[in-house]
């Protein structure tokens, strides 16, 4: 396979005549059952990586990435046809109680991507007739969840000071925002931060850079602002979803709006001011209290 040939050595045997019945079997084998048995799965991820030129080159790298840091590592001296779900088992619950080069456990999110990879790597040797089944396919891990974003409350921010810990999602207040730009405004990209903190654009969209690229502690976190500003501003969920490019506005909903104190007040306000003037008759259908009601 792959153009280069396999030399197969067997031994052992106690007469010529069963060393001939056992050529004769290795030879009546098909190309498959052959691959199968000799190829390690670090041979046929290699082999995979090779074919995969009509994905984007961002999934290249990082499907690259799993294959070298990860999937190798882990499972690359198992022959392919010896491959098991309980390799595969093993491998994540390694993977999910170790720390990386930063102290932090792999999220869900990254662990569902790297059984994606194997998934897909193992799939390619079904179509090939490789295998009958695919290992990776009935795994179970954590189910990802799309992080809560949190405003940066005084109190948050004493806490952070304190402890050094931060929400995944830690959105500015409008205070903290107007700090920051008038912090940077002497920066030659503060027209930069303007337009994202204002309009909510993707890092990528701004700086016209590959995701891949760019390792920065969170720049997305001005996207969820600007979204948190608008909406407290009064702009509905509807424009905020445009304003952002959702295709979904429940995305835009769970995800990146988060309720200000201010919000709190205002709502607080508004039902006060609703009772009060339900009290004093304005708006309301006028009561004749002296009427008494029949018995």
């Amino acid at each position: 396979m792959a153009g280069r040939r396999e030399r197969v050595r067997r031994g052992g045997f106690a007469t010529r005549a069963a060393a001939i019945v056992a050529r004769t079997a290795l030879l009546s084998r098909s190309r498959e059952e052959s691959t199968t048995e000799l190829w390690t799965v670090a041979r046929w991820l290699r082999f995979w990586l090779s074919t995969r030129t009509s994905i984007r080159p961002s999934t290249v790298r990082s499907y690259t990435e799993h294959v070298d840091n990860v999937l190798i590592p882990h499972l690359g001296s198992v022959r392919l046809g010896q491959l098991t779900g309980r390799h595969v088992a093993a491998m994540f619950t390694t993977l999910a109680a170790t720390r990386n080069k930063w102290g932090r456990m792999p999220s869900p999110s990254t662990l569902h991507r790297m059984r994606a990879t194997l998934r897909s790597a193992l799939n390619a040797a079904i179509r090939d007739g490789l295998l009958r089944d695919n290992p990776a396919r009935f795994i179970e891990l954590p189910t990802p969840r799309r992080p809560q974003a949190q405003v940066w409350t005084e109190h948050r921010a004493r806490e952070w000071r304190k402890t050094g810990e931060r929400f995944s999602v830690a959105v500015w207040t409008a205070q903290l925002l107007a700090e920051f730009l008038k912090f940077v405004a002497d920066d030659r990209l503060y027209a930069m931060w303007w337009l994202i903190a204002l309009r909510g654009l993707r890092r990528g969209e701004a700086a016209g850079l590959r995701w891949v690229d760019v390792d920065l502690v969170r720049l997305h976190d001005l996207r969820h602002g600007a979204a948190t500003l608008a909406h407290a501003a009064g702009a509905d969920l509807k424009t905020v979803q445009e304003q952002l490019g959702h295709t979904s506005i429940v995305l835009t909903a769970d995800t990146h709006t988060s309720v200000l104190m201010i919000m709190y007040f205002r709502v607080a306000e508004a039902t006060a001011r609703l009772v009060l003037a339900a009290a004093a008759g304005i708006d309301a259908v006028p009561v004749d209290h002296r009427r008494r009601p029949p018995r």
